[in-house]
């Protein structure tokens, strides 16, 4: 049952999406659902979210109209984003304690060493980087290897957190209710279905381009290729992108789909019997389900050249088939899923022990147990 207000009780603010990032939703669900001696509220700039919620007997209030207000009465922030992305101005957490929930494992340089990079940098982009990765409490990490090649760099934070991240709870259990706001649970329905009678599961992650482009843009995918593969080997291919980025496809395709950028999909991540990416943080949240990661770095110059740096040497770091053209790419699907081939196991799960402590389903846990011992 979602816990009462005590009114004494400190008031703990979770500002974020239902969809999109998810570190906030699950820490937040997961707050509502045990007693950690504080009052919990969700603030969104969505308002099917304030609607979904309330509907649920849930705490919630639209931002940015209810921002200034809860944040003032708040002990403590809690957010997976930029403040502003949130619906907070930076003046909302001044003198606040603040708790970043940052979304996943970066490959892609963020923060600091992003500023230091002269890929894509400008002084008014730098300055911005600057005041958003500054000033947290605390920021959440997934290991001590995490925080200190990784976090520690990246964000000017007080304390470092190895709680692991909230979002890859469901990756390592069933879903409940709850977990399914924002979900496509139609989507869901139909991939246990699929895979019941036989079929496989391949899902699509790229992660966005900074100076702009797509898959469809940049003319990497062809999509009745696909669905024509996919259907004759009975794998269904489902394409996610960036909540930055909104593509649909015209039509019905049998074996292909494009899942809405602004839902939940981890809960559908986990049916998934192998995931195609390329710099997105993602495929590390994906070794939770230890089956087999096909990179598709289809611009690899450009983007390293264009748009973002890398923390570390790409192929050191990418376990996983490594393919550039789309006839690769159908022979690496075909291989994971069909002849069940997985040659690069071992050092995906060397890479997995690296780089969380942890992997389990308490990361929410662990999160607002901390929450507890500042702010109760």
């Amino acid at each position: 049952m979602p816990n009462a207000p005590h009114g004494s009780r400190p008031l703990v603010l979770f500002a974020g999406h239902m969809g999109g990032l998810m570190n906030v939703k699950y820490s937040f669900l997961t707050a509502m659902a045990r007693d950690y001696a504080f009052d919990a509220h969700f603030l969104s700039t969505a308002a099917r979210d304030v609607k979904t919620l309330h509907a649920l007997g849930l705490p919630a209030s639209l931002a940015p109209q209810a921002s200034a207000k809860l944040a003032s009465r708040a002990a403590m922030i809690v957010l997976d984003n930029f403040p502003h992305i949130a619906g907070l101005r930076q003046e909302d957490l001044r003198g606040k304690q603040t708790l970043q929930l940052w979304h996943g494992v970066p490959l892609k340089k963020i923060g600091f060493p992003e500023i230091a990079s002269p890929v894509n940098m400008t002084p008014e982009k730098a300055r911005y980087l600057e005041i958003n990765y500054s000033g947290y409490t605390a920021v959440i990490s997934s290991s001590p290897w995490t925080t200190g090649e990784l976090f520690a760099r990246a964000f000017r934070a007080e304390a470092f957190l190895e709680t692991g991240f909230p979002r890859n709870d469901i990756l390592a259990r069933d879903p409940g209710k709850a977990d399914m706001i924002h979900v496509d649970t139609d989507m869901y329905g139909f991939l246990r279905r699929h895979k019941a009678a036989g079929g496989k599961v391949v899902v699509y992650m790229p992660t966005f381009r900074d100076t702009g482009g797509t898959f469809l843009s940049d003319n990497a995918l062809d999509i009745g290729l696909i669905n024509t593969f996919c259907k004759k080997h009975n794998i269904f291919f489902l394409a996610k992108f960036h909540p930055s980025m909104q593509i649909s496809t015209e039509g019905s395709l049998e074996a292909f789909a494009v899942y809405d950028s602004r839902l939940d999909i981890y809960p559908v991540l986990r049916l998934a019997d192998a995931l195609v990416s390329d710099y997105s943080s993602v495929y590390f949240d994906f070794m939770f389900v230890d089956k087999p990661l096909i990179f598709y770095p289809y611009d690899r110059d450009r983007y390293l050249s264009r748009d973002r740096e890398l923390f570390f040497d790409y192929e050191a770091f990418t376990p996983g088939e490594h393919v550039t053209t789309q006839e690769a790419l159908l022979q690496a699907i075909r291989e994971a899923t069909v002849a069940g081939r997985d040659p690069h196991a071992a050092a995906r799960r060397a890479l997995r022990d690296r780089v969380f402590g942890a992997v389990d389903a308490g990361a929410s846990d662990r999160v607002c147990s901390w929450i507890r011992e500042r702010v109760a």
